[in-house]
């Protein structure tokens, strides 16, 4: 057991080393943060005048094989943590409080494709953002989608597979596709 833990302890601070290294000009940290193997940012450069930046804070996480990609802020609270496999796309900001637990392969996306037009392609109708906030003390199950716009208020639980859709209230417990609230923590 004390090997196992031993071996841990040193693959995170490499991993978390190769990571700041390699992607020192996108990052701030406060105090001490852990960031798995394979975590990827893509930085979208042809953004005019709009950089990707992370900011964690102290105790924070990043398991393996997660993706960061986009042009906005990405705010990581003290003693939160996104699973692996998780992709976050921020083009202009997600903010994620303190406490906060995300699961694995969560997407969470600040950004949709405009589609309105039937005479121009979806590809060339540009995009629509609007920022998400994750308050402090949530748990965000496997699976999850949070999409643009959305507040996600203190306590408040999002069931495996949730498609998030609209705000989600303090204490309260959502799930399905739409997510709507199936009851509230007591």
């Amino acid at each position: 057991m004390f090997r196992y833990q031993l071996a841990t302890k040193i693959n995170n601070r490499i991993s978390t080393l190769l990571f700041l290294l390699k992607y020192s000009s996108l990052i701030q940290k406060e105090g001490k943060i852990t960031v798995g193997f394979r975590v990827k940012l893509n930085p979208f450069w042809w953004k005019k005048n709009k950089k990707l930046l992370i900011n964690m804070k102290k105790n924070s996480k990043i398991k393996s094989d997660v993706l960061i990609q986009g042009s906005g802020k990405l705010i990581l609270g003290e003693n939160s943590f996104i699973g692996s496999f998780s992709v976050i796309g921020v083009n202009e900001s997600i903010s994620i409080g303190k406490n906060v637990l995300i699961a694995q392969s969560v997407s969470i996306r600040d950004t949709d494709h405009v589609f309105s037009d039937l005479d121009t392609p979806i590809i060339d109708q540009g995009e629509s953002t609007a920022g998400v906030v994750i308050k402090d003390n949530v748990w965000i199950g496997y699976g999850a989608v949070i999409t643009k716009g959305i507040t996600i208020d203190s306590g408040a639980i999002i069931a495996a597979n949730a498609v998030v859709t609209k705000d989600v209230p303090e204490n309260a417990i959502v799930g399905g596709v739409p997510a709507r609230i199936i009851k509230y923590r007591e």
